[in-house]
């Protein structure tokens, strides 16, 4: 079975998520294929969240000092979907602050501040990479975890000469071991993990992101 040919539901942004997969269906579409293959990269892309930063930052950090990466973009405008108090700073603006406080150079970070989705951050993240390095062949990248499948299959589908690493920002709630943990209710990691296996079924038949196959067993 394909991820394009998997059941679009029909998801309202404020209701929770209900679904006909079970849990360990759904753990195999978001999850499956990610992981961090501890590859030392030049560059990395830092996703933006304005519910997550201090996760995403905490990471980049802990990250850098191990030597993991040398080149930082950070992403993120002010209309994002995650930005529910219409903060008129950049995430990338809000990040680039914590890094600098924690010693990080600011001549190794690099913002990028119009984005407002995953596939913009991509494309003008790589614009400022390229600018800099014109023959860029692996990077790294930093997101929550239940995101890290949809990045690296836009980047499998838009830039196929590019390999990627991921490495999850954990946050306890919407990790593979524990989003299942959380009730179906609004903005839980059970919602947040649902809608993410809807919206790569949507990318998939969009071709917005590869599509790929899935073990379809565990589906109710």
């Amino acid at each position: 079975m394909k991820l394009s040919e998997l059941v679009l539901e029909p998801y309202k942004v404020g209701e929770p998520a209900n679904t006909i997969y079970d849990d360990e269906f759904i753990t195999n579409v978001v999850y499956s294929g990610v992981s961090d293959d501890l590859k030392i990269n030049k560059w990395c892309i830092v996703f933006g969240n304005s519910l997550q930063v201090d996760e995403r930052v905490g990471t980049v950090i802990e990250k850098y000092k191990e030597g993991r990466f040398d080149k930082i973009v950070l992403c993120g405008g002010t209309g994002g979907i995650s930005n529910s108090t219409n903060n008129t700073e950049s995430e990338a603006s809000r990040y680039k602050k914590k890094l600098l406080a924690a010693g990080i150079p600011e001549s190794c970070i690099y913002l990028e501040e119009k984005s407002q989705n995953t596939f913009e951050n991509i494309d003008n993240a790589m614009e400022i990479i390229k600018s800099v390095d014109g023959n860029i062949t692996s990077l790294s990248v930093i997101t929550s975890e239940y995101h890290l499948k949809r990045c690296l299959l836009a980047f499998a589908k838009n830039y196929p000469g590019i390999s990627v690493t991921t490495i999850p920002a954990y946050d306890g709630y919407s990790d593979r071991t524990n989003w299942f943990n959380s009730p179906n209710e609004w903005d839980t990691g059970r919602c947040m993990v649902t809608w993410e296996r809807n919206l790569l079924t949507k990318y998939a038949q969009q071709g917005k992101i590869q599509d790929c196959e899935i073990n379809n067993e565990h589906i109710l």
